[in-house]
């Protein structure tokens, strides 16, 4: 449950972004610690089950750095860093930058997950915003669709 949107520009130039959503039967609680801990984030964050997600680091605090490395079917391995800008139970925001020799390296992006309880579940949502263009956007589309349906199989087992 993805959508693709044009974002608010900076400058002249208008930059796009991806929102992502799932609901799920967990808390709110839960959905957190599925965003923190580097034991839950091997076993579901990745665009689908053939690419294996390895924490290279994870200093979950605000002004900490992250580093993850996806590893490919075909042995490629790609590795993504950024920074957690806030952290609290219902909202992270990180930025999110590719490292070479991955196509979109050096691009600066930052995601919003929020999680919005809903009675008996929680909705989780995804805004990953400050694409330069479409194939870029399109590309992160599908790895949230990818990772957020991989999270809901994880809860379900």
């Amino acid at each position: 449950m993805s959508s693709r949107e044009r974002g608010s520009g900076m400058g002249s130039r208008a930059l796009l972004k991806v929102t992502a959503r799932r609901r799920y039967r967990a808390s709110p609680e839960v959905l957190f610690r599925a965003f923190s801990r580097a034991e839950d984030l091997i076993r579901w964050f990745s665009p689908s089950e053939e690419i294996q997600t390895e924490v290279v680091d994870l200093d979950f605090r605000p002004g900490g750095r992250y580093r993850f490395a996806f590893h490919f079917p075909d042995g490629g391995r790609n590795l993504v860093t950024g920074r957690y800008e806030e952290i609290s139970p219902r909202r992270l925001v990180f930025t999110w930058t590719w490292e070479e020799p991955d196509p979109h390296a050096g691009i600066d992006t930052r995601v919003t997950v929020e999680f919005i309880e809903l009675g008996e579940g929680t909705e989780v949502l995804v805004t990953h915003e400050r694409f330069p263009d479409r194939e870029t956007r399109d590309r992160h589309d599908e790895g949230w669709s990818g990772a957020l349906t991989r999270l809901l199989k994880l809860l379900e087992t």
